[in-house]
């Protein structure tokens, strides 16, 4: 395996993110919880450190716009960008899996979504796409399953999605006979997650408190800790302890991330505050989800 960047330039040049989704992670992770919007000046130096040019970033936010991920308001002269009331739902789903340090206890209850002979191909793609997305997985063709997840809001999901007519949603216990981590296994790319875990791990693990010299460093470096865990966490799962490997190298990622989430952010949060204040020049108010984030459950 190649050395680890030993400082945060080659950091950025070892993850080399586009200037999209990277955009959508410093929106999720550091504006929203200040206020929810930027000005488009204040977040074009906010990204300084990323090495994105004015129009770089002027182009990525109108593609974002364009993708309904982000909208406009003009207050006076200026334009401020915010999350779209859609990607607000799907930033609350984000966030509640990326800043939890300990995953929800099982009651060994599984969630089975069946298609039924009615959905065509374009259904049953959309339908592997919306729940995949969800962290189900594909046990059969036309059958997917998650272990712990709520009928109910799963349901409202499908409506939401108009594919409720062409699904069958059942929970069901395992039956004594069968192999629950033989069913996870097939399920789920269980040894691709845990490589790019791996792989996480390794890229960060020359980070210290001696890693970032300025505040911008910490900023950068906290920012692409996120950037990279978001990447892998939104495709994982989340599987309960009892259908996963021992060892599994998601709880090291979680717990690293944690950690160094923790040393990067008080001087990070210096950086952000420079670039976020609301429009009379005052610093955002931080709450308290954010100063919670990683917080033992």
């Amino acid at each position: 395996m190649p050395a680890s960047p030993s400082t945060p330039q080659q950091l950025l040049e070892k993850i080399d993110p586009r200037a999209g989704p990277l955009i959508i992670t410093v929106f999720g992770d550091t504006i929203k919880p200040r206020g929810e919007k930027i000005w488009l000046g204040d977040l074009i130096n906010l990204m300084q450190p990323f090495g994105l040019s004015e129009r770089l970033v002027r182009t990525g936010v109108y593609r974002l716009s364009q993708e309904h991920w982000l909208a406009s308001k003009q207050i006076g002269r200026r334009s401020y960008y915010e999350i779209t009331s859609d990607g607000l739902t799907t930033f609350a789903h984000a966030t509640s899996r990326i800043y939890a340090l300990a995953p929800r206890p099982w009651d060994g209850k599984w969630l089975l979504v069946q298609a039924l002979p009615n959905a065509s191909a374009e259904h049953r793609k959309a339908l592997r796409q919306v729940l995949t997305w969800r962290g189900f997985g594909q046990l059969s063709p036309t059958l997917l399953i998650k272990p712990g997840v709520s009928p109910k809001a799963t349901s409202q999901l499908l409506a939401s999605e108009k594919l409720s007519s062409y699904v069958g949603l059942f929970t069901s216990d395992l039956d004594k006979f069968s192999d629950p981590l033989t069913i996870a296994k097939n399920s789920w790319a269980l040894k691709e997650f845990s490589q790019s875990y791996d792989q996480l791990i390794a890229d960060f693990s020359q980070v210290d408190e001696h890693f970032c010299k300025t505040q911008e460093d910490a900023f950068l470096v906290r920012s692409l800790l996120i950037h990279q865990y978001r990447r892998i966490l939104l495709k994982d799962p989340q599987l309960p302890a009892q259908l996963l490997p021992k060892n599994w190298a998601g709880n090291k990622a979680r717990h690293r991330v944690a950690e160094l989430y923790k040393l990067l952010t008080p001087q990070a949060d210096l950086y952000i505050e420079r670039h976020t204040i609301d429009k009379d020049g005052t610093p955002y108010p931080v709450p308290q989800d954010y100063t919670d984030r990683f917080a033992a459950s």
